[in-house]
């Protein structure tokens, strides 16, 4: 028989578990981000022990008869690869003072100017509900990999359905959950959701830098035609978007239809409304001061009701360069580039906004999926244990 204060300690263990699993996350990209700096580091020093060398030599005088004022030759290949240097941070067009009651004491944030942690919840949050079918809206799936099935779970009906299978490329989902939309072949195409038909509403769409992305309204499209562009989905009028809009990547709407926010190729982030745009903090920053841990967002994959939070896959800048996850694990202040603490217990496997500004956050522990969402002012409206059926696939998205 195990003895009582066992017991005790053994609950305590639990408990201080769960409290320190949503970092997890965190802690294995920081990892890997100082693991890389400290690669990078060695490479430079013996880099500038090698250059040393040579000019000691005697190898870095021109040859005779050369003209004196011709630059000097490189030390390095010409074939060999160049990084290009991260454009200035611009200064922020949103101002510092009272950020919006969104979120208020649920997801709290912390000074800029610091290692980037995630705060640690003091607790868990209370739901108001514990059962999946008072979870409104639709939440959508997808299989990981190539060409995955898109799975729609209907919690009020609950039950999970296929409703495009072996999709060809990234998907965009109408805020109401009933179109969807892809590319094939680089015709654009939308569909009602779960039905064979669609129609063709546009050509020459890459989505490799651009998943198609519904408006709010749901009447035009973000879309890649050369170009980032927006569709008008009844007239199939492209609009192209200009200015450092025509180099973002992965742009969203925020859900009020007044800012998009994008990622660019160094993996920041950036906020554009009224034509001035406004960097978000510490995100693909590669002065160790301002971001000692060199974190990075190559992606988002949501935005919330006023732009103020979006959701993204969390990477360092280590990870310039190469793919993206497609599912978020981290919410993102774009005021101030912090990371949100969520208080829910285990690991963030999956966070979205839907277009009201309600967060759906994904969570495992102990071989267990559990859904929460928050409503736009912080509560916790209701947590439940997901289905078995869509246990092992990807968040996608959560709409009305």
């Amino acid at each position: 028989m195990t003895a009582p204060r066992d017991d005790g300690l053994r609950e305590s263990l639990r408990e201080l578990a769960d409290e320190v699993a949503p970092a997890d996350m965190y802690d294995r990209v920081v990892h890997r981000s100082r693991r890389i700096a400290r690669r990078e580091a060695a490479v430079g020093t013996v880099a500038a022990l090698a250059a040393l060398g040579l000019l000691a030599s005697g190898l870095w005088r021109l040859p005779a008869g050369d003209d004196p004022h011709r630059s000097p030759l490189a030390l390095v290949s010409s074939s060999s690869p160049t990084r290009e240097p991260a454009p200035e941070p611009m200064p922020s067009a949103t101002p510092p003072a009272a950020a919006s009651g969104q979120y208020a004491g649920r997801l709290s944030t912390t000074p800029a100017r610091r290692k980037n942690r995630p705060q640690v919840s003091a607790s868990t949050a209370t739901p108001q509900s514990r059962a999946l079918r008072d979870l409104p809206g639709h939440v959508f799936y997808q299989e990981s990999g190539s060409r995955p099935d898109v799975v729609r779970l209907s919690p009020a009906d609950g039950g999970a359905k296929t409703v495009l299978a072996d999709a060809p490329s990234p998907v965009g989902i109408s805020p109401d959950g009933d179109r969807i939309a892809y590319a094939l072949d680089g015709a654009l195409l939308i569909g009602e959701t779960g039905s064979p038909e669609t129609e063709q509403v546009a050509t020459g769409v890459s989505t490799a830098a651009q998943a198609p992305v519904w408006s709010p309204a749901g009447d035009r499209l973000l879309v890649d035609a050369n170009s980032p562009a927006i569709l008008q989905v009844e007239s199939g009028v492209l609009t192209p978007l200009a200015g450092a809009l025509a180099a973002g990547q992965h742009l969203r709407w925020s859900g009020d239809g007044l800012k998009l926010v994008y990622a660019t190729a160094y993996c920041s982030l950036k906020v554009t409304a009224d034509g001035s745009d406004a960097v978000v903090p510490v995100f693909g920053d590669r002065q160790p001061v301002d971001n000692p841990d060199g974190l990075a967002a190559c992606k988002l994959t949501s935005v919330d009701s006023t732009g103020s939070h979006v959701t993204v896959p969390l990477q360092t800048t280590g990870d310039i360069g190469t793919a993206s996850p497609d599912t978020a694990d981290a919410v993102v202040d774009t005021i101030t580039g912090d990371l949100m603490a969520l208080p829910v217990a285990g690991s963030v496997v999956g966070a979205v906004f839907d277009p009201d500004g309600n967060l759906l956050v994904r969570t495992r522990a102990s071989g267990r999926t559990t859904l929460s969402l928050f409503s736009v002012t912080g509560d916790l409206r209701v947590q439940a244990a997901e289905p078995a059926a869509v246990r092992d696939l990807d968040l996608l998205a959560y709409t009305r």
